[in-house]
């Protein structure tokens, strides 16, 4: 009687070579076959496995005896997270680095708290892989998947951490947060859903996930902190390093235009439609300088309920600020994860509108203008 086969099925390779029953080389970003395949290439989450229940981390004896050995990470998990730290190490950190915010704080401090909570290196492994998908754009579906992994195990364990936060986890928790915000704004705009934003509940999503960091850092500068990153959040002012052509004289022009049309019309959203107008002026005037309030990025924060109601109700001056918004943020299109962001929030805004008053038509002819030209 002839040998029995021995077992070759990798049991921790790709769902699709499991699916085809065939032995996975458990390749990073893809395997090998469904590179040669052109097929969707994913792998189960890291602690999960699916092929075997044989091979769960810990039985339930052990766990109450305490005596349970570690269980080693499957080795497709170990590559493709030390292939995401890199990518955080060596490119990632440094897009998200500006004259004033030292880079030393986002590839050493930042880095050293990792190690610590996993919260943190869960979220930095989620933007380095969405940094990923947005510069290998062939393997950009495989990114992805890994992206969105990370960045829920980032969000389930900075929400486990935020139910009963202590000082301790002040500082790791705020960079978490800012991960968290920025992969969310990012996602959007690489996985390349070209179906047209609807502006208000971006914008709406947009304070909610900006409210987390400003908490936190309020708390911070509240109650202490390890001084791990105290220069970083003590710097007052940041620069953006620009490309040639980027210019926010125009949008200040016609902001000022704004302003005069607001300070003559007298009624009840009177000091709403100021207050919104004050905090986008200092949002954009002092450009390419961030002021303390984040700029153009952290202006949602600052918007009123009033605010939104007078959007909703095809309020003229809320909208037309709303479209300065836009604007303002296409200043960003060369951030990776902020792209043509501001372009598609004045295009779908705009797109609705059918009648528009004689005395917008000059301010909404730009705003179309101006949005429509590449980034």
């Amino acid at each position: 009687m002839p040998s029995r086969r021995s077992h070759t099925k990798s049991r921790k390779g790709c769902l699709e070579c499991k699916r085809r029953h065939v032995k996975c080389d458990e390749g990073v970003p893809k395997c090998s076959l469904c590179r040669k395949r052109r097929l969707e290439c994913s792998y189960p989450p890291p602690n999960e496995d699916i092929d075997s229940p044989q091979d769960s981390s810990i039985t339930h004896d052990e766990s109450e005896s305490g005596s349970a050995a570690t269980t080693e990470l499957p080795q497709a998990t170990r590559m493709l997270e030390a292939r995401l730290f890199h990518q955080y190490m060596t490119s990632t950190h440094q897009t998200l680095s500006q004259d004033g915010l030292s880079a030393h704080h986002l590839s050493i401090n930042i880095p050293r708290l990792a190690t610590t909570f996993c919260y943190l290196l869960d979220g930095i492994s989620a933007l380095s892989a969405l940094h990923l998908a947005s510069v290998e754009t062939e393997n950009r579906a495989s990114w992805l998947d890994a992206a969105l992994r990370y960045q829920s195990q980032a969000c389930s364990g900075l929400g486990k951490v935020l139910a009963n936060i202590t000082t301790r986890d002040y500082e790791p928790a705020f960079v978490t947060s800012i991960f968290i915000m920025l992969f969310a704004m990012g996602y959007r705009v690489i996985s390349v859903d070209n179906k047209p934003p609807d502006p208000l509940a971006l914008v709406r999503e947009v304070r909610t996930l900006i409210s987390g960091p400003a908490m936190l850092f309020d708390r911070i500068v509240k109650e202490g902190y390890s001084a791990h990153l105290e220069s970083w959040l003590h710097v007052p002012e940041t620069r953006e390093a620009l490309p040639s052509g980027s210019n926010s004289r125009d949008i200040i022009t016609s902001l000022d235009r704004l302003r005069t049309t607001i300070d003559l019309k007298k009624g009840p959203h009177h000091l709403a439609y100021q207050a919104t107008w004050q905090q986008l002026y200092q949002a954009i005037e002092p450009w390419p300088k961030i002021g303390p309030q984040g700029g153009p990025l952290a202006w949602p924060l600052f918007l009123s309920d009033e605010f939104f109601t007078l959007i909703q109700n095809d309020d003229w001056i809320a909208r037309i600020l709303f479209l300065h918004y836009g604007m303002a943020m296409r200043l960003l299109c060369h951030r990776w994860y902020v792209r043509d962001w501001g372009r598609r929030l004045v295009l779908a805004t705009l797109e609705p509108l059918d009648e528009i008053p004689q005395e917008w038509k000059d301010t909404i002819s730009w705003i179309r203008q101006a949005a429509e030209r590449e980034d």
